[in-house]
């Protein structure tokens, strides 16, 4: 891991919570193809699962029919809306605006903390945790939430590779509780763990983002070539270690830039027409081609801007607030909130 600080500056805007209900998906940007859960375009039928434990099938239910907003244009300027108040959580390297539960953020910690993942509020307010039960945080660097069924799941990747040694990484899936603002979550769920290896030798990535069909896509981290390549899921078969499919290959920073260009966060706006990418150096929202993932190297981007931070490795779109979240890592990070203003 390397520090580099970000300063960015742009124009603002008020927070606004997500809705009670999961945003509506389509296939916009990411083309689907193949059967039962096959990626070929990214989709695959997504997974239904239970509150105590998420449940193995993967089924064709299609997500509900609640309406998400178009994707932004023109960002205003970054807001801190609060800091995070749990010093304990002082490594953390993902987060993820929850669909269920309206001014919920899930956060974690990467590489050898709890296995757990945490509620806090805008303010950063601590709200509880959901301990994930019979799994080791090897080197989880990010989260995300999609669809899964009927429902919406918070899936976390075990995804962090700095030695370029691990035989194997898994992304852990379990469904969204009910949290409450006044805070007292504490629950223990049992993952749903789908463990994979990938088709080309060993890559480290710090970036994980879910298709609108609830199939995890991962984006390698690089130090010394400003590029990323994503990589999908054929099929989402639980405790069965899959073989991932290599996608398209694209630029993440400028030529000689280095790590400053290195992956360390992504999100999709949830019809899947939008990725957001942030590197130690810079914050990015691409605007993917009818090829979708294929065709990454086509998707035009343009620099978004956030707050001030150190060892940025988290981001998250508000989708029902048209905005998106970042955090760094260090004691008592800043939440930044950067809204829409067209």
């Amino acid at each position: 891991m390397i520090s580099v600080l970000l300063h960015f500056l742009a124009c603002s805007s008020a927070f606004v919570a997500p809705p009670d209900a999961v945003p509506r998906h389509s296939e916009a940007g990411l083309e689907a193809t193949g059967e039962d859960t096959a990626v070929g375009g990214d989709s695959a039928a997504p997974a239904e699962s239970d509150t105590a434990s998420d449940t193995a099938g993967i089924e064709d239910d299609e997500p509900p029919e609640t309406i998400t907003p178009p994707p932004c244009d023109s960002y205003g300027s970054p807001e801190k809306t609060g800091v995070v108040a749990d010093t304990n959580l002082n490594e953390i390297s993902g987060v993820a605006f929850s669909w269920r539960n309206p001014g919920v953020l899930w956060v974690m910690e990467d590489h050898a903390g709890a296995n757990a993942v945490f509620a806090i509020d805008a303010a950063g307010n601590p709200l509880g945790q959901i301990v994930l039960d019979g799994v080791t945080n090897h080197d989880w660097e990010d989260l995300a939430v999609g669809p899964c069924g009927e429902a919406s799941c918070l899936f976390v990747g075990d995804i962090g590779d700095n030695d370029h040694d691990r035989t194997e990484h898994a992304i852990l899936r379990i469904e969204e509780p009910e949290v409450l603002l006044s805070g007292g979550l504490d629950l223990t769920i049992a993952p749903t763990s789908f463990p994979f290896l990938y088709p080309d030798g060993f890559w480290d990535s710090e970036s994980l983002a879910i298709t609108p069909e609830g199939v995890p896509v991962l984006f390698t981290k690089e130090y010394d070539t400003e590029m990323s390549t994503a990589y999908t899921f054929g099929a989402l078969v639980p405790d069965e270690v899959a073989i991932l499919e290599r996608r398209g290959r694209f630029e993440t920073g400028s030529s000689g830039e280095g790590g400053g260009a290195a992956a360390t966060a992504a999100d999709f706006w949830p019809d899947g027409s939008r990725l957001l990418l942030r590197t130690y150096g810079h914050v990015w929202e691409y605007t993917l081609t009818s090829g979708g993932l294929d065709e990454m190297s086509e998707a035009s981007r343009q620099e978004r801007f956030t707050g001030a931070e150190g060892q940025g490795e988290a981001i998250g779109y508000d989708s029902a607030g048209r905005a998106f979240t970042t955090l760094s890592e260090g004691v008592n990070p800043a939440v930044w909130r950067v809204g829409c203003e067209d």
